[in-house]
């Protein structure tokens, strides 16, 4: 089966339930450092290098790549764009709120200055305030209400570059396309923000190649190979990571799940252990883990019938 076979209009997928479980994923790569303190070892970071969570936004980016320059290429400026902040922005705010509220309810000092602050630097995503006076004061990591946002800025330049690579034509030009994200993710001493950028724009980009390529092959062979192969370096194993991520979504029995909860469920898993954290002092992070994701999936399920999907264009992330 071929990528383009899989993706044909009509058929099953299991994205969205892809998309959850990544989610879930950061939730519980979180758990550590919530739950024993700045600099805890997450996950997997020991053994790779990268954190549990690190792998997990890496594979939403990848995702993003296929399914965003698809919409590039479907739509125009003006269309491409509200779509874009019709999908983001509505999850955001109420994510935001909630975040207000738990930290309101953990003492934070809220005033409406410091308030009207955290929501407008919050939707226009261009300077993001993490901090709250006050806030769960009595949790490992006090003050720090809500760290997963910093990942949005990033995906929305990286839709910017998606959507100026597809108009100038390096869909048809894909090795353009390949050196420009490669060169840009090599390049030594990076300032901050470019230096975070670098490499979740090259799983972008590998996305965005694996949805130009018709004839991508789906086999869990080809998997195997390239996770031979992730050994080498970051962009082998984005690769192996992004394929294997295809072969769950589009090549295993699709058991389609009819609400997408992963956006909710990714916004708000961390200012929900904050506050069970605050609360519920000395949860270890398996169990402040557990406990996060049963708290915080009724959120994502309101936040996605009250305010994601009656003001998205279309009930997908795409």
């Amino acid at each position: 089966m071929t990528l383009s076979e899989a993706m044909a209009p009509g058929r099953p997928n299991n994205l969205h339930a892809l998309r959850l479980g990544l989610a879930g994923a950061v939730i519980l790569s979180h758990a550590w450092p919530l739950a024993q303190g700045a600099g805890t070892p997450e996950p997997l970071e020991t053994l790779t290098g990268h954190s549990l969570g690190g792998w997990a936004v890496a594979g939403f980016f990848f995702l993003s790549g296929l399914l965003i320059s698809r919409s590039a290429q479907r739509h125009g400026p003006r269309a491409f764009w509200m779509a874009r902040a019709r999908r983001l922005l509505p999850g955001l705010g109420f994510a935001l709120i909630v975040t207000l509220m738990l930290a309101a309810a953990s003492g934070a000092e809220l005033t409406p200055g410091n308030t009207t602050a955290y929501v407008s630097r919050g939707l226009t995503l261009v300077s993001l305030e993490h901090h709250l006076p006050g806030a769960f004061s009595a949790a490992p990591m006090p003050g720090l209400v809500n760290g997963p946002l910093w990942s949005l800025a990033h995906e929305v330049a990286a839709y910017a570059l998606c959507f100026g690579a597809v108009r100038l034509g390096l869909l048809r030009h894909r090795g353009v396309l390949l050196a420009a994200a490669l060169g840009l993710w090599a390049l030594p001493d990076l300032p901050g923000r470019l230096a975070t950028f670098a490499p979740l724009f090259l799983a972008f980009a590998f996305g965005m190649l694996a949805q130009a390529w018709d004839r991508l092959s789906l086999s869990p062979l080809v998997t195997l190979g390239l996770l031979a192969l992730a050994p080498l370096g970051w962009p082998f194993a984005v690769v192996a990571l992004g394929h294997g991520l295809l072969v769950l979504a589009f090549r295993l029995p699709a058991r389609p799940l009819r609400q997408d909860l992963s956006y909710g469920l990714y916004l708000m898993g961390w200012p929900v252990a904050q506050s069970l954290m605050h609360h519920l002092p000395g949860l270890s992070a398996p169990v402040l883990a557990l406990c996060t994701l049963a708290a915080t999936l009724p959120l994502a399920w309101a936040s996605w019938h009250l305010v994601e999907r009656p003001l998205s264009l279309s009930p997908q992330r795409a």
